[in-house]
């Protein structure tokens, strides 16, 4: 999706479908994903690639 200022927007992770309301994202140097929960105030660890 392209935006405002010539930047690209792709959805890489839709929490939604897993019942989480993503607050922030980060990845670890690992690869993984760290998402803060929103809703729950909860932390997931979640491995790439999601299927």
């Amino acid at each position: 999706q392209r935006v405002e200022g010539g930047y690209t927007m792709e959805t890489v992770f839709d929490g939604s479908k897993l019942g989480i309301e993503p607050y922030d994202v980060e990845v670890t140097q690992g690869g993984e994903l760290l998402v803060m929960d929103s809703t729950n105030s909860n932390i997931y660890q979640i491995a790439l690639p999601l299927s």
